[in-house]
Protein backbone atom coordinates (compact mmCIF):
# COMPACT_ATOMS: atom_id res chain seq x y z
CA UNK A 1 0.00 0.00 0.00
CA UNK A 2 1.28 3.49 -0.87
CA UNK A 3 1.72 5.72 1.90
CA UNK A 4 1.56 8.66 -0.37
CA UNK A 5 -1.88 7.39 -1.88
CA UNK A 6 -3.19 6.90 1.79
CA UNK A 7 -2.62 10.89 2.96
CA UNK A 8 -4.03 11.85 -0.53
CA UNK A 9 -7.12 9.63 -0.15
CA UNK A 10 -7.21 10.87 4.01
CA UNK A 11 -6.42 14.68 2.90
CA UNK A 12 -9.70 14.09 0.44
CA UNK A 13 -11.89 12.86 2.73
CA UNK A 14 -11.21 15.46 5.44
CA UNK A 15 -11.49 17.87 2.95
CA UNK A 16 -14.90 16.53 1.68
CA UNK A 17 -16.34 16.56 5.26
CA UNK A 18 -15.37 20.38 5.55
CA UNK A 19 -16.99 21.24 2.33
CA UNK A 20 -20.08 18.76 4.01
CA UNK A 21 -20.24 20.02 7.19
CA UNK A 22 -19.91 24.08 5.35
CA UNK A 23 -23.13 23.13 3.63
CA UNK A 24 -25.26 21.82 5.94
CA UNK A 25 -24.24 24.68 8.38
CA UNK A 26 -25.17 26.91 5.40
CA UNK A 27 -28.75 24.84 5.49
CA UNK A 28 -29.33 25.37 8.82
CA UNK A 29 -28.77 28.75 8.89
CA UNK A 30 -31.39 29.40 5.67
CA UNK A 31 -34.01 26.88 7.20
CA UNK A 32 -34.19 29.17 10.21
CA UNK A 33 -36.62 26.76 12.23
CA UNK A 34 -38.95 28.04 9.34
CA UNK A 35 -41.48 25.50 8.27
CA UNK A 36 -42.29 26.34 4.74
CA UNK A 37 -37.75 26.05 4.44
CA UNK A 38 -37.89 22.75 5.83
CA UNK A 39 -38.14 20.91 2.41
CA UNK A 40 -35.06 22.91 1.17
CA UNK A 41 -33.13 22.11 4.39
CA UNK A 42 -33.52 18.42 3.82
CA UNK A 43 -32.92 18.56 0.13
CA UNK A 44 -29.90 20.45 0.97
CA UNK A 45 -28.49 17.76 3.99
CA UNK A 46 -29.19 15.17 1.27
CA UNK A 47 -27.24 17.07 -1.89
CA UNK A 48 -24.44 17.69 0.78
CA UNK A 49 -23.90 13.76 1.68
CA UNK A 50 -24.67 12.82 -1.85
CA UNK A 51 -21.91 15.24 -2.53
CA UNK A 52 -19.64 13.60 0.27
CA UNK A 53 -19.84 9.73 -0.75
CA UNK A 54 -19.11 10.79 -4.41
CA UNK A 55 -16.02 12.53 -3.43
CA UNK A 56 -15.12 9.88 -0.86
CA UNK A 57 -16.15 7.14 -4.01
CA UNK A 58 -13.52 9.11 -6.45
CA UNK A 59 -11.01 9.58 -3.97
CA UNK A 60 -11.08 5.96 -3.10
CA UNK A 61 -11.10 4.79 -7.07
CA UNK A 62 -8.27 7.02 -7.17
CA UNK A 63 -6.76 5.23 -4.45
CA UNK A 64 -6.85 1.57 -6.23
CA UNK A 65 -6.16 -0.32 -3.04
CA UNK A 66 -8.46 -1.86 -0.33
CA UNK A 67 -9.20 0.58 2.30
CA UNK A 68 -12.39 -1.28 4.17
CA UNK A 69 -14.47 1.09 5.09
CA UNK A 70 -12.44 4.07 5.96
CA UNK A 71 -14.10 7.27 4.96
CA UNK A 72 -17.57 5.91 3.82
CA UNK A 73 -19.16 6.45 7.39
CA UNK A 74 -17.71 10.30 7.90
CA UNK A 75 -14.05 11.45 8.39
CA UNK A 76 -11.36 9.19 9.61
CA UNK A 77 -10.07 9.46 13.10
CA UNK A 78 -6.87 10.89 13.25
CA UNK A 79 -7.06 11.41 9.65
CA UNK A 80 -4.76 14.64 9.23
CA UNK A 81 -1.83 12.49 10.73
CA UNK A 82 -2.07 8.47 11.47
CA UNK A 83 -1.17 5.99 8.81
CA UNK A 84 -4.34 4.41 7.33
CA UNK A 85 -3.84 1.06 8.93
CA UNK A 86 -3.63 2.12 12.59
CA UNK A 87 -8.01 2.32 11.36
CA UNK A 88 -8.20 -0.93 9.32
Amino acid sequence: MSYSGQQTFRAAVLAAEGVRQQAKAAAFVAYGYVAANLATYQTAIADADVAYFTAVNTAYNALNETTGLAGFGGPIPGGGWTPMLAVA
